[in-house]
């Protein structure tokens, strides 16, 4: 079983979020960290509630996440993540944000128990320590590494979360379920 975490934001107090006129399905295809269209280059956002350029921001209402130039650089750092990445344009805000994209994915082995992303541990179909980042099936997770977190908690990245995640073969996950395991939760945050 290895360690990864769930990247994500935190909900912080005045979180830029943001909203745009394209329909939702086109959103939805594109916005997906495991998806490999890109949005049309036509596409503009705007700012619907909030006023902090936080390093992660969201779209209002859904949860999708965009990413500031800072993350790209601390994930560059690890991974080439020119196929990985494209900016957007969000009109009135200075700050560049991304969408992550193309990401590999894999199987969530216990997506259907998981009450709590808190509470809950999550199981997933990976076992290389050696990929630095990655989606999983049918969600818009993004994972990172061990290395990963370090970096972006030393880089003090704004508005992350980083919960621990795990690892493991199908195998590995049936004996985890039949012996009722459950491990401890590490969740690190910025400051």
């Amino acid at each position: 079983m290895i360690s990864f975490y769930y990247f994500s934001h935190r909900f912080k107090r005045s979180m830029l979020e943001i909203t745009s006129e394209t329909s939702y399905d086109i959103l939805d295809k594109c916005l997906d960290p495991t998806q490999t269209e890109k949005l049309p280059d036509d596409v503009c956002f705007k700012v619907a509630i909030g006023k902090k350029d936080y390093d992660i921001i969201r779209y209002y209402g859904v949860g999708w996440e965009f990413y500031s130039q800072k993350i790209i650089d601390v994930l560059s750092q690890f991974v080439d993540m020119s196929d990985k990445c494209y900016p957007v344009k969000i009109d009135g805000v200075e700050k560049q944000y991304y969408v992550i994209y193309n990401l590999k994915t894999y199987p969530f082995w216990n997506k259907d128990d998981v009450v709590s992303m808190y509470d809950d541990p999550c199981y997933f179909g990976i076992n290389d320590k050696s990929i630095s980042i990655f989606g999983i099936e049918n969600t818009a997770f993004i994972i990172v590494s061990e290395e990963i977190k370090d970096a972006l908690l030393k880089s003090k990245i704004s508005n992350i979360e980083l919960k621990e995640t795990f690892g493991c073969s199908i195998e590995e996950y049936k004996k985890i379920k039949e012996s009722n395991f459950k491990p401890q939760i590490h969740i690190y945050e910025d400051k």
